[in-house]
């Protein structure tokens, strides 16, 4: 028995290995993507990650499972800059949980996600709870909002890093700026480098560079691009890589906390 057991320990640390190869190769496939794919092919992956992530949502994971509450950030914020109850965009609603809190608290909500799965969810939740909130399905860089006709717009999540080529997120915050009434604001958040640099992701960084040489490549890739099972993440590297994205839109940066990751704009 005692054999046995040595072999099957022996096996088992083998299979360990193995494992661990596998992971690093396939974080290191992911990895390279964003030099390889142009943004909207990028954009395509992300919401394919969407559609398989709400699937799961309230048919293999239960809603009591999700958080329904504001994060401390997020209050903070409303506390400060919006603080009186007005029209409010949510992008990238999901399953509802910053809509569903604004709405109970006056504010007139309207969220929308690129993937219909998080929005019927909403929908049913709102319908329950009996809150005024209007879900769509709806392309972010298309918006179907009028002109002047919101006073407050929310980017849930890390979702302003997961819009693909800086030229698209300043843009994409351009159009935004035309959907505010005067004196409206912006609130994005967004993802920051907080792990240490590894072995792995040097190699990651590396390879990308060489893909930039090919003929074909993600001519919108920066470093700070990843990817990660398909979904497409800036990670910023510094506070003035932002304020300098930022700059070029002509928005007004009323607050940028770093460690928090947030910033909102006016």
């Amino acid at each position: 028995m005692q054999l046995l057991a040595i072999i099957v320990m022996g096996c088992a640390k083998v299979v360990e290995k193995v494992v661990k190869r596998l992971a690093d190769l396939h974080q290191f496939l992911y990895g390279i993507l964003p030099a390889l794919l142009p943004p909207d092919r990028l954009e395509r992956l992300t919401r394919r990650f969407y559609d398989r992530s709400y699937e799961q949502a309230g048919t293999y994971i239960p809603l009591t499972a999700y958080s329904w509450s504001l994060e401390p950030w997020e209050e903070r914020v409303i506390a400060q800059h919006l603080t009186t109850p007005a029209i409010t965009l949510i992008l990238g609603s999901g399953l509802g949980r910053e809509s569903l809190v604004l709405a109970r608290r006056g504010y007139c909500v309207l969220g929308l996600d690129i993937a219909l799965g998080g929005s019927v969810i909403g929908v049913r939740r709102a319908t329950e709870l009996n809150l005024p909130v209007t879900f769509a399905r709806a392309d972010f860089l298309t918006l179907p909002v009028r002109a002047e006709s919101v006073t407050y717009i929310l980017l849930s999540g890390v979702m302003y890093s997961a819009v693909p080529g800086r030229a698209r997120r300043q843009a994409w915050l351009r159009s935004l700026k035309q959907c505010l009434v005067p004196g409206g604001k912006i609130v994005l958040n967004f993802l920051i480098a907080r792990e240490p640099e590894t072995a792995l992701s040097r190699r990651i960084q590396l390879c990308s560079r060489m893909i930039l040489r090919w003929p074909g490549s993600n001519r919108a890739y920066q470093t700070g691009d990843t990817c990660t099972n398909g979904h497409f993440m800036h990670i910023f590297r510094d506070e003035e890589e932002l304020r300098t994205e930022i700059a070029g839109t002509d928005l007004s940066l009323l607050e940028l906390n770093w460690a928090d990751g947030y910033a909102v704009l006016s």
